[in-house]
């Protein structure tokens, strides 16, 4: 159990409280926790979290440890879809002595853990875990290739300003079988990720703007919670900031007179207007090559895909 607060006298008095009624050990400072390694640096005031140990025990059981390192996760030229499941007998059999599903979720827990620059991946070849084929389990092992070069990488805290600025992305159609957009945001607060998801969208977007319009909507619902909670702590004085590259979207989003030409969306996704009338969030427009989200909706060249990470602190 981790326990955060603003005074350390609340914390004293809150342990008091536990060991009181449970029998319980005062580790002080976390180090180590779930796999995850907790380092401070006080001269520095930064804070770094890195899953390394974790990543390396996963390596050798799926006999990665000594192939060579990736760049990037996928390759752009990558589109999986449901043609490269097994069409025969023999295809099915060897694929049943794959541990494609021990293997996706072992990524998984370092994806929701610290390494958001696996997210679009990992979401990726999970779609596929009923009936993975030959292709399928050589993407996984090209994320577990990438996460050999990069183990040591963490996500660090303290390197900027103390207040919480998310950026929103989506495709255009890239799911090969449904035609369904990817949705990505990823939350940073004090120069590292705190929150961050990749996810197919429910409905098959009939345009660009439409589909950067319900990433829009879904970040916005993050970042509502995200700044209750760091009311909680104190730490939010102001609205929190949503970057989105679209123009089209954020105009959709700010002006409802576009309604007429978008009827056909679903109403849940008109969301974000009101957020934005009540002042929840500020959207504004950043640069495509300054989005890091970027990186969470499709797969990037190794210099695009390297800015991506390093500006959501992971180094």
């Amino acid at each position: 159990m981790l326990l955060a607060g603003k005074k350390k006298s609340t914390l004293n008095a809150l342990k008091q409280q536990l060991n009181s009624a449970f029998s319980m050990k005062d580790l002080w400072e976390a180090e180590h926790i779930l796999g995850m390694r907790i380092k401070r640096d006080r001269q520095q005031h930064t804070l770094q979290v890195s899953q390394e140990k974790y990543i390396e025990k996963v390596l050798d059981r799926f006999n990665v440890a000594d192939a060579k390192p990736l760049g990037v996760p996928l390759q752009p030229h990558v589109r999986l879809s449901k043609d490269d499941c097994p069409k025969n007998d023999d295809a099915a059999s060897y694929m049943k002595s794959v541990p494609y599903a021990s293997a996706c979720g072992s990524l998984m827990y370092a994806m929701v853990a610290t390494r958001p620059d696996i997210a679009h991946a990992v979401g990726v070849v999970s779609r596929f875990m009923a009936n993975p084929g030959r292709a399928h389990w050589e993407a996984v092992k090209s994320i577990l290739r990438y996460l050999k070069g990069t183990k040591s990488k963490c996500l660090c805290y303290g390197k900027g300003p103390l207040e919480l600025k998310g950026f929103c992305d989506s495709d255009m159609a890239g799911d090969v079988d449904t035609r369904k957009s990817t949705s990505g945001y990823v939350y940073i607060l004090a120069g590292g990720a705190i929150s961050w998801c990749s996810r197919l969208q429910r409905i098959v977007a009939l345009s660009t703007t439409e589909a950067e319009y319900i990433s829009a909507t879904e970040a916005s619902k993050e970042a509502i919670w995200l700044a209750r909670l760091c009311s909680e702590f104190g730490m939010l004085e102001k609205a929190p900031l949503l970057g989105c590259d679209s123009q089209s979207a954020i105009c959709l989003a700010k002006n409802a007179m576009f309604h007429a030409r978008t009827k056909h969306i679903d109403v849940r996704y008109h969301f974000i207007r009101e957020v934005l009338e009540d002042g929840l969030i500020t959207l504004i427009k950043v640069n495509t090559s300054q989005n890091p989200a970027d990186a969470l909706t499709k797969c990037l060249p190794k210099a695009q895909h390297q800015l991506c990470i390093q500006m959501v602190g992971v180094t």
